[in-house]
């Protein structure tokens, strides 16, 4: 127990102090990372505010503020704007106010006589308000005449008429949403009606708000109403529109849906508490934008930008924080993520506030392996776990060698204490016999000449019991090192078992027994040496004999099985367990180890014939035996014909 608790305990401490080790390798790992993301971060912080923020669209912005529509059409900003004046009025996008139409007795006379489809006295009516320069029922007097002179086929009076509301000076007269609508009206007539050139109307979309060296500031709803009411008419009628022109009016709806939906979420919120120069996200009709507050020139401007816009916009500066194995990505102040790697998972290493610029944004990072640290501490995990196993399998080792070594040698003590016990009683036994036998002649105390003889007889067979002991003894220390000598010959199975069954048959037919032989006929020759077979059949004839009850049967049979021959010994007598018939070959083993044990012997008979059998003969021997029911004992060893 003692030696165990040595080996164990160096070996637990030694394997913990490997562990540590490693995992104090994979937190210097981990440190190590941390601080590479930091630096990485750090520098990215850098570049974007030294850089970034040095914007041209607030240049740009200043210097048209007075057109925004045309800083949109003409793209001088990649952004969406909203603009306020010193009072907090919305500017930009332009509020669309909703008109009244004053409808005069003689416009109601004039649409009297087109409904009952007089359209030339219609036309003549509308004609009239339209010249008497009043602005009252202008612009639906102005609808009339194209309707009526579309009704009448007067084809060039109505190209004549169209021109002239929109290039003229007449166009002043009207709002800028009728003006839209005049415009739309123009490209619908053209396209109905295959004249006017009218494929040359819709590139004529880029010149939307263009009114010759000026720009038209178009209430926002008006304008995406009129460019998708154009582009509709374009589609229904097959008209192929320039990509590059298309792309920029669905560019331009796309961005006064994005003001006017900025603008909603605005007229609800003080702007004042907005910080400049800093980005912040926010909600509006299911979808989100992020803003940045500027002040130019005593007015507000807002640029608002999409989600994709802020990721272009930060594809820079994510560059910086490329980093093998990291994945990123950057939550904005409502929680909504504006960018993230592919296939993140798991929690982040790292939260850091994004930027000055971007207030309550975080920036995470992430491995895209979760068993980096394990990667990254392999090679000097690997020595130290590699150390740490050799050292404690040395350990080990020695001490498993160090409890064998001590546990052969207990088993040998014991070995040699009961050898010793053994020796002691079987040679003190007869030769106790033979000193009462000896004494008992030399003071004459023999009633007559028979009895001398029967103990003559007994000394003899005393002497016998010794002599056979010492032979086992002498055998034994032969095999041990490496001394006996085998005189091999071809031999006769038959004449060895008549030779072991002559040398018992004086002792087993003074004692009664029931034995029998039997032997095959034309049994084949073995290579054997006669002698060492015959000392091995007496020996297993002996223990029968030893070991079988007062009624003993013995039998000895000689048979040929396949190109082996066997002999085979069978007994009446007390029978073996399992565990004693798997140690019976062992040396100094007796199934019965008590000194008043019924059976002399040392327990070195059988580990002898084992050894004749199956280390000289290369032959085999097998036992079967049940409790009361006697042993079956069965030697096999080759003929000569299977040796040829």
């Amino acid at each position: 127990m003692l030696l165990a608790i040595a080996v164990i305990l160096p070996t637990v401490c030694l394997l913990w102090f490997m562990s540590q080790a490693v995992k104090n390798e994979r937190l210097a790992v981990r440190q190590k990372l941390l601080d590479i993301c930091h630096d990485k971060i750090n520098h990215s912080k850098s570049f974007f505010n030294k850089n970034y923020f040095l914007n041209p669209d607030i240049i740009n912005i200043a210097s048209f503020l007075k057109s925004p529509d045309k800083i949109l059409w003409t793209k001088t900003i990649q952004a969406v704007v909203l603009v306020y004046d010193s009072n907090n009025k919305q500017i930009y996008p332009m509020p669309y106010q909703n008109e009244i139409i004053d409808f005069t007795d003689d416009l109601h006379n004039a649409l009297k006589l087109e409904k009952n489809r007089d359209f030339q006295q219609a036309l003549d009516k509308y004609q009239e308000i339209f010249d008497s320069n009043s602005t009252d029922g202008l612009f639906s007097a102005s609808m009339g005449i194209i309707r009526c002179q579309d009704k009448l086929k007067q084809t060039n009076n109505t190209v004549d008429f169209l021109n002239k509301l929109i290039l003229s000076d007449v166009r002043n007269k009207f709002s800028l949403s009728q003006l839209a609508m005049i415009k739309v009206k123009r490209v619908e007539w053209a396209t109905k009606h295959k004249n006017m050139l009218y494929q040359d109307l819709y590139p004529e979309i880029k010149q939307w708000y263009h009114n010759g060296n000026d720009f038209d500031n178009y209430p926002s709803e008006v304008t995406v109403w009129a460019m998708e009411s154009i582009i509709n008419i374009a589609h229904e009628n097959t008209i192929s529109i320039a990509n590059e022109v298309l792309e920029d009016a669905e560019s331009l709806i796309q961005s006064e849906k994005i003001s006017l939906d900025a603008a909603e979420f605005f007229s609800n919120q003080s702007i004042d508490d907005w910080s400049q120069e800093q980005y912040s996200a926010f909600k509006v009709n299911n979808h989100i934008l992020y803003a940045s507050k500027y002040i130019v020139d005593g007015k507000t401007i807002f640029l608002i930008r999409t989600k994709e816009d802020i990721s272009g916009m930060l594809n820079k500066y994510l560059t910086f924080l490329e980093m093998k194995g990291i994945n990123k990505r950057i939550v904005s102040n409502i929680e909504s993520i504006v960018y993230e790697d592919k296939q993140i998972k798991g929690k982040p290493f790292v939260i850091e506030n994004f930027n000055d610029y971007f207030p309550k944004w975080k920036l995470e990072l992430f491995f895209k392996d979760s068993n980096i640290f394990d990667d990254a501490s392999k090679k000097q995990a690997a020595i130290y776990y590699w150390t740490g196993i050799l050292a404690a399998t040395l350990v080990l080792s020695c001490g498993a060698v160090t409890i064998q070594a001590i546990k052969r040698q207990a088993k040998l003590n014991k070995l040699k204490n009961d050898f010793i016990a053994t020796i002691t009683h079987e040679l003190k036994t007869p030769l106790s016999s033979m000193r009462v036998l000896v004494d008992t002649l030399l003071e004459g105390r023999c009633e007559n000449r028979q009895q001398e003889n029967e103990y003559l007889q007994l000394i003899s067979k005393e002497n016998l019991r010794l002599s056979r002991l010492i032979d086992n003894f002498l055998t034994f220390s032969r095999m041990e090192r490496n001394k006996q000598v085998f005189e091999f010959s071809p031999a006769s199975p038959v004449e060895i078992a008549n030779s072991a069954a002559e040398a018992v048959h004086a002792k087993f037919e003074k004692a009664n027994v029931y034995f029998n032989m039997n032997a095959a006929k034309s049994l084949p020759m073995v290579n054997a040496d006669k002698d060492a077979m015959t000392t091995v059949l007496i020996n297993l004839l002996d223990n029968a004999y030893k070991y079988s009850s007062e009624c003993k049967q013995i039998e000895l049979n000689v048979f040929a099985e396949n190109s082996d021959v066997c002999f085979e010994v069978r007994d009446n007598g007390t029978g073996m367990t399992r565990r004693q018939m798997k140690r019976i070959f062992e040396r100094f083993y007796q199934a019965d180890t008590s000194l008043s044990r019924r059976a002399e012997g040392s327990g070195l008979g059988l580990s002898i014939v084992k050894f004749i059998v199956e280390g000289a003969h290369k032959g085999k021997i097998q036992v079967e035996s049940k409790i009361g029911q006697g042993s079956r004992f069965r030697i096999t060893i080759p003929s000569l014909k299977s040796g040829e």
